[in-house]
């Protein structure tokens, strides 16, 4: 049976009304842009910060992108709700038993029109890795930019990168193989308090790859580039 072509999902027009809602509570942040103009093929990392990652990149980032983001948010209810109140506020963010259960609730209603909205592909940390991948692909191939939240946050969100998945340089090492191209990726920082977004200048995983680096090396190679737009722009040196 031929596969469907990937299609970035049509937004619903509410959805920029409820955009537009946000951002009276989400007020825009001083934009760092060493970047310049970004290539519709590329891969954009950032930190997640809770919610006001994801959030406040699909509300201020420069250009339109599709997303990562954690699989079960793309189930059904139960999915939804049990992902949200056991992983994101439980062990994530450390709530009690009774306040995750509410907000998860909550959330779980509305979550698949704000998951629609964002463009959110499904990502794994297992085999099925592959079906996000190559969603990807198709994404890329559509002139859609690929942002991924790359950190390791089973212990918490901090402000200071820890750890990241490679999952990202999995991605970039397969699209070049496959198609011969190096996907620039791009190092973002978005800090929610101090109201700043930092665009870093775009690297490549092929060169880095040539060089003798691993899919772990690279992988902290950009952690590190990430952090370092935290420490230039965002941290009080106080």
């Amino acid at each position: 049976m031929k596969t469907k072509a990937y299609r970035p999902k049509k937004r619903h027009p509410l959805f920029a009304c409820v955009k537009a809602v946000l951002r009276i509570f989400c007020r825009k942040p001083r934009l760092v842009d060493l970047a310049g103009t970004l290539p519709p093929h590329c891969i954009v990392i950032v930190n997640h910060s809770a919610k006001s990652g994801p959030l406040g990149m699909e509300l201020y980032f420069p250009c339109a992108t599709v997303k990562w983001g954690a699989h079960e948010m793309l189930g059904n209810f139960a999915m939804r709700r049990k992902y949200l109140k056991e992983v994101f506020y439980m062990r994530k963010q450390g709530y009690g038993r009774i306040r995750a259960g509410l907000l998860a609730t909550f959330e779980a209603v509305f979550s698949p029109f704000i998951y629609r909205g964002m463009n959110v592909i499904g990502s794994y940390t297992d085999g099925r890795l592959t079906e996000t991948i190559r969603k990807s692909e198709k994404a890329i191939a559509c002139d859609m930019p690929v942002m991924i939240f790359p950190e390791n946050s089973d212990g918490g969100y901090f402000e200071e990168m820890r750890e990241f998945f490679a999952g990202f340089v999995l991605f970039a090492l397969r699209h070049r193989q496959n198609t011969g191209e190096d996907l620039p990726i791009v190092p973002c920082y978005f800090h929610p308090k101090k109201r700043v977004l930092a665009i870093g200048k775009p690297e490549y995983a092929g060169t880095l790859a040539d060089a003798g680096m691993d899919k772990r090396e690279i992988a902290e190679h950009f952690r590190k580039k990430v952090n370092e737009l935290f420490y230039t722009y965002c941290w009080d040196k106080k």
